[in-house]
């Protein structure tokens, strides 16, 4: 009955991790756009080994090996993957400098309309790098794109940082994966 309970809970949460690694998959996927893409290789990198790694994981559950056995590579295998998922959590964590994004935008003459919008900044430096290469000041320089002299953002973009989005679904992971290889390691 142990061994019965004991395989039902490891389904859940393998199950569970799965789901898991599959929406952080989903929201990575969108993000191929976006100019911080270092970090979103790794991660994306990171989560699709993970999937075939937990179902190797759960293959070893219904094995013919010995329940010791079974419960060693459930618990390297659920280590494995927290150790992976705690190392993304502290990734995503870091503030991202954009000043080498914001560089090579503005030397290959692309917008910065992404970074002028979200951290709100006009420029590499200031709104003068404009002016001095002849160009338009765009409306994503000011405040609602009201193109009024008062809205005009003051700083450059260069100084900035991003702080990529809240990490919930990674922590949620982590904390999934922790209680799973707790669990596993009280059982032995």
């Amino acid at each position: 009955m142990l061994i019965i309970s004991l395989s039902l809970s490891m389904i859940f949460v393998y199950v569970a991790i799965v789901v898991v690694k599959l929406i952080i998959l989903f929201d990575y996927m969108g993000c191929w756009n976006c100019l911080f893409r270092s970090y979103m290789i790794i991660a994306l990198t990171v989560n699709v080994l993970m999937v075939p790694l937990l179902i190797v994981g759960f293959i070893f559950i219904y094995s013919n090996l010995s329940g010791e056995i079974r419960i060693v590579i459930y618990a390297t295998v659920l280590f494995l993957a927290t150790w992976l998922q705690m190392m993304l959590t502290i990734l995503f964590a870091q503030q991202y400098q954009i000043v080498g994004d914001v560089l090579r935008i503005w030397m290959n003459h692309k917008s910065l309309e992404f970074y002028e919008r979200r951290c709100q900044c006009c420029g590499v430096l200031g709104p003068d790098d404009y002016k001095l290469g002849d160009l338009n000041i765009p409306k994503s320089c000011y405040k609602n794109g009201s193109e009024m002299e008062e809205d005009l953002y003051r700083s450059g973009c260069s100084t900035h940082s991003i702080k990529p989005s809240s990490p919930i679904i990674q922590v949620i992971s982590f904390v999934i994966q922790s209680y799973a290889l707790r669990y596993s390691s009280l059982s032995c």
